[in-house]
């Protein structure tokens, strides 16, 4: 049975990009995972995804070499809430790709999320249900459901939203190489080394980015992917310090598992901002 085109309407979704404020990795998990602590923070670095009502079947097209199976997280978001419905999509879905590809800020995630947060409006999937796709697509997927600042742990897909921070921005480099989760959690080192995680540290940065403390935050943001990464790739510590002497910033980090990296600035004195949350 295929769905209404009725039902569904022309749109552009905008899918926001992620910055990693603060990374650190605990032990590796029963299920394979690890545990992490992070604070995820959306800017406004875009792809946009363009949906319109189809003739009888899915199509998608993108303007980079995206397949269309089960290695593209809009394939599996779309597939899910098929199943879910237990109906065909007539769904046309063209994607718009500004975001790099596997450099860590989250752009396959973030399509996945608007998608599934669209299909749930139009479809009146509970929020719930949603999350639970969310989840089941990537670690990522459901913070970019609502976006904004967020506290993750588990495998980051357990979320607390502290308050949006405001007046930020960031500039980026992505040094052209693409860094797979999993080599970068192998490089890791063993599980057993990983150290305990507390919110200490992170309740302090976050409390320094509202009073505007510039110094403590770039003594607390961290990402613990960093070293073994740019031993791994020298390529990325060279764009690191180049990144580093270019302008003078609060702090200069590698967001995720890399290899995109940013320079943090208080106000707009970067080339993305900060954006806040959707109503979620």
């Amino acid at each position: 049975m295929v769905a209404d085109r009725d039902e569904l309407v022309e749109v552009t979704l905008k899918c926001p990009a992620k910055v990693n404020l603060f990374l650190q990795v605990g032990r590796k998990r029963e299920d394979g995972y690890h545990e992490i602590l992070t604070i995820f923070q959306t800017i406004d670095l875009y792809d946009e995804l363009i949906l319109r009502p189809g003739v009888s079947t899915s199509f998608f097209k993108s303007d980079t070499d995206l397949a269309w199976n089960s290695s593209n997280t809009l394939y599996k978001a779309f597939k899910a809430v098929e199943k879910h419905l237990g109906k065909e999509l007539a769904l046309e879905m063209e994607l718009k790709k500004k975001i790099p590809t596997g450099g860590g800020l989250g752009g396959g995630s973030s399509d996945a999320a608007a998608l599934l947060r669209y299909l749930g409006e139009t479809f009146h999937i509970e929020r719930e249900a949603i999350f639970e796709i969310a989840c089941s697509i990537g670690s990522d997927v459901p913070f970019f459901l609502r976006g904004g600042t967020a506290i993750g742990t588990g495998r980051g897909e357990v979320l607390t939203f502290p308050g949006d921070l405001k007046g930020y921005s960031v500039d980026l480099c992505f040094p052209g190489i693409e860094v797979s989760t999993p080599l970068a959690y192998a490089l890791l080192g063993r599980s057993s080394d990983r150290q305990e995680l507390s919110n200490k540290e992170v309740e302090k940065l976050l409390s320094a980015f509202r009073e505007r403390d510039l110094v403590l935050i770039g003594k607390l943001s961290k990402n613990d992917f960093e070293e073994p990464v740019f031993a791994k790739f020298p390529v990325i510590e060279r764009a690191y310090n180049k990144l580093r002497e270019k302008r003078k910033a609060i702090v200069t980090r590698m967001t995720g598992s890399g290899s995109t990296l940013f320079s943090l600035f208080e106000g707009m004195d970067g080339e993305y901002n900060f954006v806040t949350s959707t109503d979620g």
